[in-house]
């Protein structure tokens, strides 16, 4: 499982035809009329409580609901289907946040320069989203114009699912590249700074890898010290940089995260393999 870049309040993600994305979701029960003022004001109202249950309240089938409801109001708010599509990406259900996503895109684009910043916003989560479901060169296609919108307030998290998706592809270069931008333009950024050392790490830079994946899990920001997939790679480098008891100590704070996950079934697997 890779690690997200896509916070909900700054997501976090096109090959298919313009009419395609233009498609209204009524299959899906989604209204595709125009609404009137009331319901457009209820719709908003409705994607307001959906970023507060999701973000305040922890709760995502009530905004999921919330969102939904939104929709039903006003099928042409792309703040609906956005806030929709980030939900679903946040919680892993990234085949469910593809079309909600790339409706929010086309309508953003209909509004033309007003919603420029918005449609960064809704283009990096459809990128991000595109990365977990292993299509990188959508990914990347859908990403690039992201990081040259100048009105998107979050490039660190644009230059991060770039980065991401050239990692995940195998372009290590590129990847180094894109993640330099990122932590650049954030440097507690710590997720962005873990994907650029798995990348120095894969380039076999090892003194490089360690030092950012030092500073990754190293922020104190909430969640940095528990990105499970950072550990893994560190002691990867540690092994590698012939530091067997350094390995040992990574690779117990990664199975002490989780056994059962597949990262930390990983780690149980490399520790068998690493002695002093």
């Amino acid at each position: 499982m890779q690690a997200t870049l896509h916070p909900l309040d700054g997501l976090s993600w096109m090959h298919r035809p313009l009419s395609y994305l233009l498609l209204c979701f009524a299959s899906a029960g989604w209204s595709c009329t125009g609404a009137n003022e009331e319901a457009r004001n209820q719709s908003q109202a409705e994607v307001n409580l959906a970023r507060a249950m999701f973000t305040e309240e922890h709760n995502p089938r009530g905004a999921i609901a919330a969102a939904e409801a939104a929709i039903r109001h006003d099928g042409e708010s792309p703040d609906a289907y956005m806030v929709l599509g980030q939900i679903y990406g946040a919680e892993g259900l990234y085949d469910r946040a593809e079309a909600p996503l790339r409706r929010a895109v086309a309508l953003y684009i209909r509004e033309g320069d007003t919603a420029r910043a918005q449609l960064a916003e809704a283009r990096n989560a459809l990128g991000a989203v595109l990365v977990n479901l292993q299509r990188y060169d959508e990914a990347i296609t859908v990403l690039r114009p992201v990081t040259e919108e100048v009105l998107y307030a979050s490039p660190h998290l644009a230059w991060g699912n770039l980065g991401n998706a050239y990692l995940r592809q195998g372009d290590y270069h590129r990847a180094v590249e894109a993640l330099q931008r990122s932590v650049g333009y954030q440097q507690e950024f710590c997720v962005g700074r873990f994907h650029l050392g798995e990348a120095f790490h894969r380039l076999g830079d090892e003194g490089h890898a360690l030092e950012e994946l030092n500073r990754a899990v190293g922020t104190r920001q909430t969640g940095c010290d528990h990105i499970q997939e950072a550990f893994l790679v560190r002691a990867e480098v540690h092994v590698a940089l012939h530091q067997p008891d350094a390995a040992q100590l990574d690779i117990a704070r990664c199975v002490a995260l989780d056994a059962q996950t597949p990262t930390g079934q990983a780690c149980t697997v490399l520790g068998r393999s690493v002695t002093p």
